[in-house]
């Protein structure tokens, strides 16, 4: 006999018979559908993250146009690292430190005090000094200068990079520079050429340096202790080759060539300057003539031994003290043409012309008079030139007792040799010898 407890047995037999079918006919227990779920879920999310990725960086690169446009247009927001990041990724070129051109034209640019980075940079380009304002302020960033750039005037040209002109408006150490200041050369010349050089130093501010010395330079100087009130610094340039900073500024340019001009004051020099009663700035005087118009380096002191015959001995009878020397009248007769011309100028003028006639027939000027050396006893008021050592030793010890010298023309040819005559008689006859050598000329 079958009891309650049978009855509940077969039941519960009938149910899991009838789940196992269930299961057979759906070809899976249902629990292994339970455990894919999570990964459909995960694989659904990551394509929706994939569209989304590639719907955002299309449209950023839609538009990264505007926002390199808008960069360029506020360029101090490079100092902020997602925006330097994006030019970096999106067009690093614009960063790069090189120049505008290769053009050695200089520029010249006033920073006011309290220019800020960005009006320097718009002033840099306004100027066509650098490529970009962007380029000029990363230029800054990078070097560390941000906000430090200092006011004043400054000389640049478009083959600068970005980062020299941040040095240079640092006012701090720049690229080295090789300067050849050539002998004979008057101040305008030796302005001129400074003009060419890389230098960023202002070239007005450096001829105003040269042409109106102030008090404090010139009491830097034992060598100017005499140097008469209101005179140029015409003669003290020292010709010669110099390594410079570039960005140096017109004093710094100026006292390091006044260096070299006292350190070239040997004792010889000096001694035999006092032996024979010259002042040095009177010394320079003669120099400068000797340098324009030696071309030996043996007969500079027989030039100079002329020069200081006829001073010395005013009343010779042959002379007068009458120096009759050419390029005294060629920087009376420059100077008298172009003494006014602006300082941009002074590089196309020919600053030693040919005399149009013979030297005693040359009017110069009233201001200019005491250089019409056929007319007038004596030395011009200043030098003409800058001299080398060589021209300032030939004075310190001037050879022989002549009192003339003309250009010879050994075997019908100018080499730049002179015919040297204690009197006017022989003098005459060293002109007719030279003239029948070139005559054939």
């Amino acid at each position: 006999m079958t009891g309650p407890r049978d009855r509940r047995l077969e039941r519960q037999e009938l149910r899991d018979a009838r789940i196992r079918e269930l299961r057979e006919q759906r070809g899976a227990p249902l629990r292994r559908k339970r455990r894919f779920q999570p990964l459909m879920i995960v694989a659904w999310f990551a394509a929706v993250a994939v569209i989304a990725g590639v719907v955002i960086f299309l449209g950023f690169l839609a538009f990264a146009p505007r926002l390199m446009a808008w960069v360029e247009e506020n360029p101090g927001w490079i100092q902020q690292g997602v925006v330097r990041d994006f030019v970096q990724w999106y067009e690093p070129e614009q960063l790069a430190d090189t120049p505008q051109s290769d053009s050695k034209e200089r520029v010249t640019i006033t920073v006011a005090p309290g220019s800020s980075d960005a009006q320097i940079g718009h002033l840099l380009a306004e100027k066509g000094l650098i490529r970009s304002e962007l380029a000029f302020q990363y230029a800054v960033l990078h070097a560390g200068r941000a906000g430090s750039l200092q006011a004043g005037v400054y000389d640049l040209s478009p083959s600068l990079t970005p980062s020299e002109i941040v040095a240079a408006l640092r006012q701090k150490a720049g690229k080295e520079i090789t300067v050849r200041i050539t002998e004979g050369w008057r101040l305008e010349q030796i302005v001129a050429y400074l003009a060419t050089t890389q230098s960023t130093m202002n070239i007005d501010e450096f001829a105003r340096l040269v042409k109106d010395p102030p008090a404090d330079l010139l009491g830097k100087y034992a060598f100017f202790k005499d140097l008469p009130v209101g005179r140029t610094l015409e003669g003290y340039i020292y010709p010669d080759t110099y390594q410079i900073d570039g960005n140096w500024s017109a004093r710094e340019v100026l006292e390091r060539f006044l260096d070299d001009f006292e350190s070239h004051l040997t004792p010889e020099i000096t001694d035999g300057l006092a032996k024979q009663g010259i002042s040095l700035d009177d010394a320079v005087k003669l120099a400068s003539i000797v340098e324009r118009e030696a071309v030996l380096d043996d007969e500079r002191p027989l030039i100079a031994g002329v020069y200081i015959n006829r001073i010395k001995n005013p009343k010779n009878g042959e002379t007068n003290g009458i120096l009759n020397a050419d390029p005294t009248i060629q920087y009376g007769l420059a100077t008298d043409q172009h003494g006014q011309a602006p300082v941009d100028e002074w590089g196309k003028i020919e600053w030693w012309p040919p005399l149009p006639d013979a030297g005693a027939k040359i009017k110069l000027s009233d201001a200019m008079a005491g250089y019409q050396t056929y007319l007038r006893a004596g030395l011009p008021p200043t030098p003409i030139a800058a001299p080398r050592a060589s021209s300032l030793a030939a004075v310190a010890a001037p050879q022989g007792d002549n009192l003339f010298f003309v250009a010879g023309c050994p075997n019908g040819k100018r080499d730049g040799s002179h015919y040297f005559a204690k009197t006017l008689s022989q003098h005459n006859a060293n002109i007719a010898k030279a003239n029948a050598e070139c005559a054939g000329q």
